[in-house]
Parts: C-alpha cells; sequence; structure tokens
C-alpha cells in the first residue's frame, strides 16, 4: 500500500509539473546584440579600411598622435566584444534597468550583481527608435593573483547610419610584482 501512495504522490507531482506554463519573455527585455553588430563594424571597417586619427597616453608621458591608414579591426575592437553580455549564463549576473530617451529611444543599462563573478562590470547602451546602437559604454574589469586590469570603453556611432564614428578606452593596468599604467587610447574615424 506504501508503494501505491509513493507512486500515486509521484504520478501527480509529475501531472502538475508537466501542466505548469512557461513564462514568456517579456519582448521589451531582449537583450542588444553586441557581438553581432561589433562583428558587423569589424567586417566593414576591414573592408573599408578608413583613415583613422589615434591617440595614445600614457601616465606621465605626452600624448602621441598619429593617423593611420590600416589596422586590424578584429584586433581594435576586441575589447568591445569583450563587453557582450548577451549569453544565458551571464545574464543572472546583472540587474538591467531601461529608460526611455526624449527622442524616443531608449537607454539600457546592465550592472553586475555586487557578488557575480563576470568581467564587465557595467553596460551602458543608447539605443535609437529603430534599436540601432548610438552609444556604448562598457566597464570591464580583469583580476587575479598576478594581473590587475580595469578599463572603460566608450564606443559612439553615426546618428543615421549606426556605424562607429570613435572610441575611447581608458584604462589601468598592474602586474603584481609592479607599477600601475594608466593609459588612454582616443580614436576617430
Amino acid at each position: 500500500m506504501r508503494n501505491f501512495s509513493i507512486a500515486l504522490v509521484g504520478a501527480a507531482l509529475f501531472i502538475l509539473a508537466a501542466c505548469e506554463q512557461p513564462v514568456p519573455r517579456n519582448p521589451d527585455a531582449i537583450d542588444y546584440d553586441v557581438a553581432g553588430y561589433v562583428q558587423q563594424q569589424i567586417d566593414r571597417l576591414q573592408a573599408r579600411q578608413p583613415a583613422v586619427l589615434k591617440s595614445v597616453k600614457t601616465e606621465n608621458e605626452p600624448s602621441e598622435t598619429i593617423q593611420l591608414e590600416k589596422l586590424d579591426w578584429a584586433e581594435e575592437l576586441a575589447v568591445f566584444e569583450q563587453a557582450d553580455i548577451n549569453k544565458p549564463t551571464l545574464r543572472e549576473y546583472y540587474i538591467r534597468t531601461e529608460q526611455p530617451l526624449p527622442d524616443g529611444g531608449r537607454e539600457v543599462i546592465y550592472q553586475k550583481k555586487e557578488d557575480a563573478k563576470a568581467p564587465v562590470e557595467r553596460l551602458y547602451l543608447q539605443l535609437s527608435v529603430e534599436n540601432r546602437l548610438k552609444k556604448m559604454e562598457a566597464t570591464l574589469l580583469d583580476e587575479n593573483l598576478l594581473f590587475y586590469s580595469k578599463r572603460k570603453a566608450i564606443l559612439d556611432t553615426n546618428l543615421q547610419t549606426g556605424n562607429i564614428e570613435a572610441y575611447t578606452i581608458d584604462g589601468v593596468q598592474k602586474l603584481i610584482f609592479g607599477d600601475s599604467l594608466h593609459f588612454t587610447v582616443q580614436a576617430n574615424l
């Protein structure tokens, strides 16, 4: 009799679980495809190879500015690809907020939860009404026993085309047995 009761309870739980409706995902909560956007821009820039005015400043050194005619865009924009948090395994590490903008667009902010172990601390996206990227700001942190790196990467786009117009990377790196190195890279296409 006891085995029959256990089987009956198990069957009832199985039927209840099978009947449970999945919670529909809010279509407004769909994440922007940062990696897809960056890859599209890499492909476009690799083919076009626009001239770039690039400035680099480190610590107490004066800023150096040069015009470059050819760049490896995959390497150049890698930091922005690292800001991709549109993976199911990463979503639980972030608090997402969204605000409408006066022009009808929206800003979306992903803030890492305090106890989360994820490389992107904060991701800010400014999107047009057409869901075209206008601006992206990402703060990335990489640290272990030997190395510390914190970078703020800002990407600005052309408002009509959505293509990258300029970007800035401001950061600090430190090896455990060395001094910190502060750096800033600015590029205008």
